[in-house]
This record gives C-alpha cells, sequence and structure tokens, in this order.
C-alpha cells in the first residue's frame, strides 16, 4: 500500500495538472472571445458562429472543473487521458467516443436527432477522479506496481 507521503505527493500533482489545464482553458477562452468579436466586426457570421462555439464548449469545459466533473467524457463516463486534454483542454468526450462519432455516416439534413441523456452524478467520477494522477494515467503502467 502507497504511503500517505507518495498519496499527498499524487495529490499536489494531480492539482497541479489541474491548475495548468485550467490555465490553458482561460487562455483560449480569451483568444476565443477575441476571434468572436473580429469576426463580428468583420461581419463574418460563419467564423462568428465557429468563435462562439468554442467558447461554449471551453466555459462548458470550465463549469465541468468547477463541478469536479472535468475530463470525463460525457457520452460513457471515461476518464479522457491527460495528454489529450493537454491537447484539447475542452475536450468533451473520451477517444472512444470521439472514434465512434466519426465514423458514424452524415445525417440527412431533414433528420432530427435523438435527444440524449446526460450521464447520472452517481455515474460520473469526481474531480479527484477526472484527471488521472501522474503515472495513473489510462494506459500507463507506472504506479500500478506492474
Amino acid at each position: 500500500m502507497a504511503s500517505l507521503q507518495t498519496l499527498m505527493q499524487d495529490y499536489d500533482q494531480h492539482l497541479a495538472r489541474l491548475e495548468e489545464l485550467r490555465g490553458l482553458l482561460e487562455e483560449r477562452l480569451a483568444a476565443a472571445r477575441a476571434d468572436l468579436a473580429a469576426a463580428v466586426a468583420a461581419g463574418s457570421a460563419t467564423l462568428a458562429g465557429l468563435a462562439r462555439r468554442e467558447s461554449a464548449a471551453i466555459e462548458s469545459a470550465l463549469d465541468r472543473m468547477d463541478r469536479g466533473r472535468y475530463g470525463t467524457c460525457l457520452r460513457c463516463g471515461a476518464l479522457i487521458p491527460y495528454g489529450e486534454l493537454r491537447r484539447t483542454p475542452h475536450e468533451q468526450l473520451c477517444p472512444a467516443c470521439r472514434g465512434t462519432r466519426a465514423k458514424k455516416p452524415a445525417r440527412a439534413a431533414t433528420e432530427i436527432p435523438a435527444p440524449r441523456t446526460a450521464p447520472s452524478e452517481d455515474s460520473v467520477p469526481s474531480l479527484h477522479q477526472a484527471v488521472a494522477p501522474p503515472g495513473r494515467e489510462e494506459g500507463s503502467e507506472a504506479g500500478t506496481g506492474t
């Protein structure tokens, strides 16, 4: 069993990672808002729509972080690997669900998508489970004793 000191070090590293990701999200939110202002000033509805969607996704990620739900897939509840979150901190789907979504054929313009239900509070990991502590990421054998 891990010592209390080791657990506390892992916890501190985990918190540092979350703060790093929060900083990335805040930087990207500022950039997305600047892009939105520029698109609106230029009169580009297409670019403004893209910037609005990105801003909304980033705001949603910050909200999930505040609620302790950040870093978990909105579809299946699995952990999103830390490396994925570093690349795209507002990612909402795990690689498996994102791959499934990409493989589905495009819907016809007239087809209305079925409503999705969010995972229940009990089925979604808490903040301390959302972003795996260092050495405990999915696919990593570090820290597992194997």
